[in-house]
């Protein structure tokens, strides 16, 4: 009879799933990266990538990643394929200003489950040392947009007109040559001294001929990182800018005088 030893029994499986709860917050492997990236890099160009690893399980480790310092200059996306951190340029970079950048970045569950909130901070952060590599840049001038020059036109041949100036953005002091652009003083009426940037008179003036004349000025490493062979001597590269020139009246009378522009 049922219920007494030796009855009749069943028996049947029970199968036990457990769910994943958000219980793990993310952590980066380690807490510094390096990259390296140029100074002459497009903005938007990836620095590099880092990654943060959850322990759970599905959408439980969705993750975003935010910059918490150096976002003046870096952003950061997700990879949603990768969940990698993607660190992108936003700004310019200058060697000459700033040649490290630390970036840190913030790794961020999506869904954090608020049942476990006292187990801590479902947050991690690692820092991004940026290296900016150098790059060869051309010689700026001062000021950038050219200049306007007058002289009479009665001044002798070898007057001064008046002097240009550049620098070499890279190293400080480092020799910077000057020289006029051919196609844009034929008639060779001026002349410049190639190591002071002197503009001086190669021929008399006549305003009556020509009131005013547009020159192109260009200014090259003395020496560069790449060289080229110009006039028996090795240049670098090299930046063209407009010299406006104008001649005066030996009366004095004022006169309107055409904008200049520069060229590349």
């Amino acid at each position: 009879m049922a219920g007494q030893m030796g009855g009749l029994s069943g028996s049947t499986t029970v199968t036990i799933v457990i769910t994943d709860v958000n219980d793990n917050p993310p952590r980066f492997p380690q807490k510094m990266y390096q990259f390296s990236v140029s100074e002459g890099a497009a903005l938007g160009t990836p620095v590099g990538r880092v990654i943060a690893t959850d322990a759970d399980m599905g959408e439980n480790t969705d993750m975003s990643y935010l910059i918490k310092e150096g976002g003046d200059l870096f952003k950061v996306t997700t990879d949603v394929e990768t969940q990698e951190a993607v660190v992108s340029i936003k700004k310019p970079l200058d060697f000459e200003s700033k040649r490290t950048h630390n970036v840190v970045v913030e790794a961020v569950n999506k869904h954090v489950d608020p049942r476990f909130v006292d187990l801590g901070s479902f947050r991690d952060q690692t820092i991004v040392r940026v290296s900016v590599s150098d790059i060869d840049e051309p010689p700026i001038f001062q000021p950038a947009e050219g200049a306007v020059m007058e002289v009479q036109e009665d001044a002798k041949v070898g007057s001064l007109v008046g002097i240009v100036l550049a620098r070499d953005p890279d190293v400080m002091n480092k020799p910077v040559r000057f020289s006029i652009e051919p196609t844009t003083d034929q008639d060779m009426i001026f002349h410049i001294d190639a190591n002071s940037g002197a503009i001086t008179l190669g021929k008399i003036l006549d305003r009556e001929t020509a009131g005013w004349h547009n020159i192109t000025v260009k200014a090259i490493e003395a020496v560069g990182r790449y060289l080229q062979q110009s006039m028996g001597r090795r240049w670098g590269t090299s930046w063209t800018v407009c010299q406006s020139i104008a001649g005066q009246h030996t009366n004095n009378h004022a006169h309107t005088y055409g904008q200049f522009r520069e060229t590349n």
